[in-house]
């Protein structure tokens, strides 16, 4: 786990996952006008607040980290702090973060309770509205619901864009899916992605890391992925 700051700065991006997470790999389901949001905020278009929530994977983690990339390759000096390893982290990692253009924070929910972290979130989001900065926040509770001890902390949360993300049906599972493995240049029958879907898993986190090991699988074995070979991997035949 790190941190990432563009033009320059020191802290290398590092997000543990096989492919790029660039909007093109995000599906957007009913979630059009979020994901317009994001992207207007993170190409310049909203310097403003936008606080995007849902429930854990929904994929909160990778709209922040898509916006992150946008950003960056917009030219401007973005910064993304992944709290949800704050023991990892110290909250002084948030100085001077206001001489960026746009703060990502994400899963700020990880920190509720913690007057450590809190307090200095608090300065922060101060600092970045007095100088116009752009900031996005991701969170799996509504800033109603969200844990926040610091009541002016947990106020601020709802000043601007607040969005809900709705979770994906089955068909847009699919094709979540479908464009994964498109982007490891790995064969996704349709047939195959909807077994998974409708027979397997429900959950996205879950089918994605099945995804993982069928492709190791295929390659291991040097076979095509059908529905019987999967049935073969799950059950060790």
């Amino acid at each position: 786990m790190s941190l990432f700051a563009s033009a320059g700065g020191q802290i290398p991006l590092a997000l543990g996952i096989k492919e790029s997470p660039g909007f093109d790999l995000f599906v957007i389901g009913e979630n059009y006008e979020a994901i317009q949001g994001i992207k207007n905020l993170a190409s310049g278009s909203l310097f403003s607040s936008i606080y995007v929530w849902a429930q854990s994977g929904t994929g909160v983690s990778h709209l922040l980290q898509a916006a992150c990339m946008l950003a960056d390759k917009m030219d401007f000096q973005v910064a993304y702090v992944p709290l949800g390893y704050f023991n990892e982290l110290d909250p002084q990692v948030l100085e001077n973060l206001d001489n960026m253009d746009m703060v990502y924070i994400d899963d700020i929910d990880a920190i509720a309770g913690k007057p450590a972290w809190e307090q200095p979130l608090l300065h922060l989001y101060n600092r970045l509205r007095d100088k116009g900065c752009a900031m996005l926040i991701g969170a799996h509770a509504s800033p109603q619901s969200i844990n926040i001890q610091l009541q002016d902390l947990k106020s601020r949360m709802g000043w601007g864009l607040v969005y809900h993300l709705k979770p994906l049906n089955d068909q847009d599972k699919i094709e979540v899916l479908q464009r994964r493995a498109s982007a490891r240049a790995f064969d996704l029958p349709t047939e195959v992605a909807a077994y998974l879907v409708n027979r397997v898993q429900r959950d996205l986190p879950s089918l994605i890391t099945l995804l993982d090991e069928l492709e190791k699988a295929t390659l291991a074995a040097q076979r095509k992925l059908t529905i019987p070979f999967v049935k073969s991997v799950m059950t060790g035949s």
